[in-house]
């Protein structure tokens, strides 16, 4: 992995969907659904990067950033997070330590080629599954707290579906489009 540099895989910023700082979420929304079909992209970006009033980029709005705006009680959480728990540094320090992602990607994926499902995946804990009659909130909510995505949905303790945080998101937006200001 570490023959393969950031640069080579990131979307540049000129490609990439810009708002202004003034940008209200409506016609943020619209602007992910113009770009997304001027674009033709079979996954339409669903961030954007948001710039100052001279085109520098000062920040960027995710899903759950939206969300979180959404249900601001989230920002409290923040606030009591423990000061170590997943800041760069720390995650910098994890990676550094267990030597993480140091042989190449040709190399890995030969050794993970023949890996079957089972023992790579994961299996839900209770507390990690939804019931199909869950309200979309408490499905936002696992989504908001990190909860192993996507969610698989039961019922009478059987998978009956997944859920994507995506299409999710497409619902709220939809949502916040129909909404009047």
């Amino acid at each position: 992995m570490n023959s393969i540099k950031v640069k080579e895989l990131m979307i540049p910023v000129e490609e990439y969907n810009r708002v202004t700082k003034e940008t209200t979420l409506v016609e943020s929304m619209q602007c992910l659904i113009q770009q997304g079909e001027d674009k033709n992209l079979p996954h339409p970006h669903r961030d954007l990067l948001v710039e100052d009033e001279n085109g520098k980029v000062i920040g960027k709005v995710t899903m759950l950033d939206i969300f979180k705006h959404m249900e601001p009680s989230y920002f409290k959480m923040d606030d009591q997070r423990h000061p170590n728990a997943l800041n760069m540094d720390f995650v910098q320090k994890v990676y550094r330590d267990f030597n993480l992602w140091s042989e190449p990607l040709s190399e890995l994926c030969r050794k993970s080629a023949g890996a079957t499902a089972g023992e790579i995946m994961h299996v839900p804990a209770n507390t990690e599954l939804l019931d199909e009659n869950d309200s979309v909130d408490k499905a936002l909510h696992a989504f908001m707290l990190g909860v192993h995505q996507p969610l698989l949905v039961q019922k009478d303790g059987l998978v009956t579906g997944v859920l994507r945080l995506g299409d999710v998101f497409e619902k709220v937006r939809s949502a916040i489009l129909a909404c009047e200001i």
